[in-house]
């Protein structure tokens, strides 16, 4: 041990008959004039630093801690304390077979003390003349219960020896049972496991068999003089792994949660219209098309109360839009306004219209939108569940195309319905149910689903005598007598309420939404001032206007200052772009057909071209000119189509000077070129003429005619 320490060395032992700081100890230091040696140091005067000898009496201090903290580094760890199995911990985890040789090991040992009480003789004597008895054709009972205890391991099964009932004696007097020790699998993994796993945990799901091929492989290049492990090894090493972690990488985090544990919700307790849940879903049944009268599968969005489980309202649209949302939840407020929107981050629930903090709907009903977090659809069981209701009423019509729809049933109805489009243009006699007959069937599937017993909720006996579960309309009674009816949104207020929003800037008393301009003589005061716009997102013709306290300003009307001839709704628009969106799609497509007709991908590049022998030259002004020619007669068809599409016979409602619009996007921009020229037109088709080619169809078709 040292005899010198600095002061800080001093001050860290923090002993008790020293001062606790750097200038209490160095005073005393210097009163008590303690022997110094000076060494090199980082630091400190000079580079120096002064190492002290403390008096005798402060060494032995010091050199008493130390011995003290010698002591306890090199002491022994205490050993954890072993207690003896309880009869409890043995029957844990115990077969069936185990406990029934621990009976009859138990019968054996009374059968014994019964000897010794009735003979007088000792536990030796007793032993032996149970087991000469046992060998003895008499007592076959006696023979069957000594089979049936003693340990079929290790070559047993017939009578013990005497020496292990003694030891079975001692057994029970130290633990208390008679249970033979457990077998316990050797549940170590294999170090080559992990190579394995790299090729089978792939979400693919290749087979064992597949993946070992893989695994082989990999071991040939890794271990070349080590001989790989069996498949049958293999397999054994897998059954050691758990059902969940063998899964990892073979499925996705989303599909390996359904495998996982989870927490049920406590619903019961909940207020009427205390949390709304919604979602949409795909219809697996064909409905004609409200606009182009074609065939397609609509999307239902529905919204549940969590508390009674009663479908509060429900919606349908060409796909899940907010406009379908807004529609779904401005039906269920009809009945009541939710306290809480619990709903996932699609687009058509996660948009200013619903969240906006100033228009928004949310804040306007003051609901509160909760969302679920991503990969967790079990959170929104309820809802999710509710999507079979709709699952099992499209496998009631004909027109069910669903993944289980036989493959020869589904052909028939498809081509049926399609033949008659190509031959009328629209459906005459095929099974598919239209717009108004789908909408009613909806209604009634959720009237017949309210009024139906739901399993998730409580029982009761009927008036019947009939014990059942109670239905959703039931519970909602239930709820509305216990909690008072919930609030709910009234005819006046509809309007106001369910009318998005935004907010725009007045200009000389116009507001500009959406490509339309509206006016109105009471905004002239209001010009450069932001006011909030509520619209119809089906009829464009009005708007109302709001101030920032919600009181309403004036109803403007659309005028002759918008950027089109006509007002033209926000659905309108959305159908539009729509369509532009599947009309570039299908260029797409076309071009690409034509692209694989030319050999584009083949001949890039290319020079030159040996067919056969024959050397083309491809390039220079040979190919100038063969592309010349190329589109030329593409110029050539497509003035053929263009002349073919402008050829359409007038009809006779036509020629009686009482016209009207086409149905469909190809014959109006056919009937356009058609009348486009003529002077003697009807009042009407002469507007539509004049408008048409402003409108985003018109541009469109010409795009894909050009």
């Amino acid at each position: 041990m040292s005899m010198q320490f600095s002061i800080a060395e001093l001050l860290a032992l923090e002993l008790p008959d020293l001062p606790k700081s750097k200038s209490g100890l160095t005073k005393r230091i210097k009163t008590e004039a303690w022997a110094f040696i000076e060494v090199a140091a980082k630091g400190g005067k000079g580079g120096v630093k002064k190492m002290y000898t403390p008096p005798p009496a402060i060494l032995k201090q010091i050199q008493a801690q130390q011995a003290e903290k010698l002591l306890a580094e090199t002491a022994p760890a205490p050993l954890p304390a072993v207690q003896a199995d309880t009869r409890e911990d043995a029957l844990a985890g115990s077969t069936a077979a185990q406990r029934n040789q621990e009976g009859a090991r138990l019968a054996v040992l009374q059968e014994v003390e019964k000897l010794m009480t009735q003979t007088g003789v000792g536990k030796d004597a007793a032993i032996t003349t149970l087991l000469t008895q046992a060998k003895q054709a008499e007592y076959p009972h006696l023979a069957a219960m000594l089979a049936a205890a003693n340990d079929k391991r290790g070559g047993g099964g017939g009578i013990p020896s005497s020496r292990t009932i003694k030891r079975w004696f001692a057994q029970r007097e130290a633990s208390g049972n008679l249970i033979a020790k457990k077998i316990q699998a050797d549940m170590r993994v294999p170090a080559w496991l992990n190579l394995f796993l790299q090729h089978w945990q792939q979400p693919m799901k290749p087979s064992v068999e597949r993946a070992y091929l893989y695994f082989v492989s990999d071991w040939a290049a890794q271990k070349p003089l080590e001989k790989p492990p069996s498949v049958h090894a293999v397999r054994r090493a897998l059954a050691k792994m758990g059902m969940v972690s063998r899964q990892v990488g073979r499925k996705g985090a989303r599909e390996l949660k359904n495998d996982l544990p989870f927490t049920r919700r406590e619903f019961l307790h909940l207020p009427p219209a205390a949390i709304y849940t919604a979602d949409g879903h795909q219809f697996d049944a064909e409905v004609l098309n409200p606009l182009s009268g074609k065939p397609f599968r609509p999307e239902i969005t529905t919204v549940l109360d969590i508390a009674t489980r009663r479908l509060m309202g429900w919606s349908v649209g060409l796909a899940e839009s907010r406009f379908t949302v807004l529609e779904a939840l401005c039906h269920a407020s009809r009945t009541a306004i939710g306290a809480v929107w619990y709903v996932d981050w699609g687009k058509g629930f996660e948009n200013l219209m619903m969240t906006d903090e100033a228009v928004g709907l949310m804040g306007r009903l003051g609901m509160t939108m909760k969302h679920a977090r991503a990969y967790n659809s079990q959170a929104k069981g309820a809802s999710e569940r509710s999507h079979q209701i709709f699952t099992h009423a499209a496998k009631a019509l004909p027109s069910y195309i669903g993944k289980d729809m036989d493959d020869e049933a589904r052909k028939t109805v498809y081509r049926w319905s399609r033949k008659e489009i190509k031959l009328h243009g629209k459906i005459i006699n095929s099974p598919i149910p239209t717009w108004d007959e789908f909408k009613a069937y909806v209604e009634a599937i959720v009237d017949d689903y309210n009024n139906r017993p739901h399993r998730s909720l409580p029982k009761i006996t009927d008036a019947n005598g009939k014990k059942r579960h109670l239905t959703p309309h039931e519970m909602w009674a239930l709820k509305v007598k216990e909690f008072g009816e919930p609030p709910k949104v009234g005819a006046e207020e509809e309007g106001w309420l369910f009318r998005p929003q935004i907010v725009r800037t007045v200009r000389r008393g116009e507001i500009s939404i959406f490509n339309n301009v509206y006016f109105s003589e009471q905004l002239n005061e209001y010009n450069g001032l932001e006011m909030r716009v509520g619209y119809d997102v089906q009829d464009a013709q009005w708007v109302w206007v709001y101030d920032d306290a919600g009181r309403l300003v004036c109803k403007a009307e659309w005028n002759g200052n918008s950027q089109s001839y006509y007002p033209e709704s926000v659905v309108a628009q959305a159908i539009d772009k729509r369509t532009e969106a599947r009309i570039k799609r299908a260029e797409v497509r076309v071009q690409d057909a034509l692209a694989e007709r030319r050999g584009a991908a083949l001949l890039e590049h290319q020079p030159s071209v040996n067919l056969g022998g024959m050397v083309l030259d491809l390039s220079g002004a040979e190919l100038a000119a063969k592309g010349e020619a190329a589109m030329v007669r593409l110029a050539e068809r497509a003035n053929a189509d263009k002349q073919q599409a402008v050829v359409v016979p007038v009809s006779e409602v036509q020629q009686a000077n009482v016209w009207r619009v086409p149905e469909t996007a190809a014959e109006r921009f056919a009937e356009y070129w058609r009348i486009c020229d003529r002077a003697d037109l009807p009042d009407a088709a002469a507007r539509w003429v004049k408008r048409y080619p402003q409108s985003h169809e018109y541009q469109a078709m010409h795009k894909q005619a050009a």
